[in-house]
């Protein structure tokens, strides 16, 4: 076949370059170049492997899709909702636009390598986390000593915030729901001075390299790209070192910090959350209707997330009837005074 002038090599200044007639959409067919090749033995070798994966039917037809191109213009718009859900989809395109993109997304799909993406892999573990956020207002050392000094005295939040405006000039305008704030933040444990890297955590860049290997396993069975990638890739092991090791507040800290929210709208949330180890959105999820007060117990059967700035009710995933917890005595008797008082004052808590 090679010397019929259909299919062969030919040197093009100082490099060489193989010609292949391959399957067409059409039913017929049409010639397929590709050069760079530094000897004719390279440019035959390959022209070989194109011939082969025509006749074993695993050919992918060359384009010039780019990997951004692919992931935002075909991939992600496959994947929305009922295929995923909706809060999958919208993580899935926020890792894709912040950390993929930026880095191979102008990589012409078919020439993407496990090479590339694992230096994307380093780049994003070395310097791959965003700009940090601006950090939150700061107060004197002697205003936040003195609304701990306050609060240990008996006083209430708005009492606190009163005293505070009329002795500090950078203390007005507070409310009671700031100075609450505050010594919330004053209690909380102590963070590690050390400063934290530039990169993404092990587990963080894990996760996008299954978003990866996902989209390229669909990829591969769109006749993209002839095989995925992702697979000979190297992402760092979830259980690295660099990933840290999860902080708790001991029972002490955490009952410094009920003592401080003692007064504020959201204990009940806060002492649900605290007692029970339900996750926010399960909490948020719960109705009066889920809680039996005489037996002490309550169903978690729905979740509330938020999506694009919008909250959105849904059920737990892989159930229906959701799964049955059993109340403490404080977390109880918390949830019985919390009713009482929104039935005395039902407009307040609309």
């Amino acid at each position: 076949m090679s010397g019929s002038g259909r299919n062969n090599v030919r040197k093009r200044g100082s490099t060489w370059t193989y010609y292949v007639y391959v399957p067409s959409g059409d039913g017929g067919r049409r010639q397929v170049t590709k050069g760079g090749f530094r000897t004719r033995r390279e440019a035959e070798a390959a022209r070989i492997e194109v011939l082969n994966s025509i006749n074993s039917g695993a050919f992918v037809r060359p384009h010039r899709v780019t990997v951004r191109a692919f992931l935002e213009g075909e991939w992600l718009p496959s994947q929305r909702p009922p295929t995923l859900e909706e809060s999958t989809h919208r993580s899935y395109a926020h890792y894709i636009r912040l950390h993929v993109v930026p880095y191979i997304g102008g990589v012409p799909l078919q020439n993407l390598t496990p090479m590339d993406l694992n230096d994307l892999y380093r780049r994003l573990l070395d310097s791959g986390r965003r700009p940090p956020t601006p950090p939150l207002r700061q107060h004197p050392p002697e205003l936040v000593r003195r609304v701990t000094e306050l609060r240990a005295e008996g006083r209430t939040w708005q009492q606190v915030a009163d005293a505070v405006a009329v002795e500090f000039p950078s203390g007005r305008g507070l409310t009671r729901h700031a100075v609450a704030a505050l010594a919330r933040r004053q209690a909380e444990p102590r963070r590690s001075k050390q400063q934290p890297t530039a990169g993404l955590k092990p587990r963080t860049v894990r996760y996008i390299h299954s978003i990866i290997h996902a989209a390229l396993k669909d990829a591969m069975r769109w006749g993209r790209v002839v095989r995925n990638v992702a697979d000979a890739a190297n992402p760092p092991p979830v259980g690295s070192v660099r990933s840290g090791r999860p902080h708790a507040w001991t029972a002490d800290q955490l009952g410094r910090f009920l003592d401080f929210v003692a007064e504020d709208r959201y204990l009940p949330a806060w002492m649900f959350v605290a007692t029970t180890g339900c996750r926010r959105g399960e909490c948020l999820g719960l109705k009066w209707s889920d809680l039996d007060l005489d037996k002490g117990t309550a169903v978690i059967s729905r979740q509330v997330t938020a999506i694009d700035h919008k909250l959105r009710v849904k059920p737990l995933p892989k159930t229906k009837r959701g799964h049955m917890i059993v109340l403490d005595r404080s977390t109880l008797g918390m949830l019985r005074r919390w009713r009482a008082r929104q039935r005395r004052s039902p407009r307040w808590w609309r």
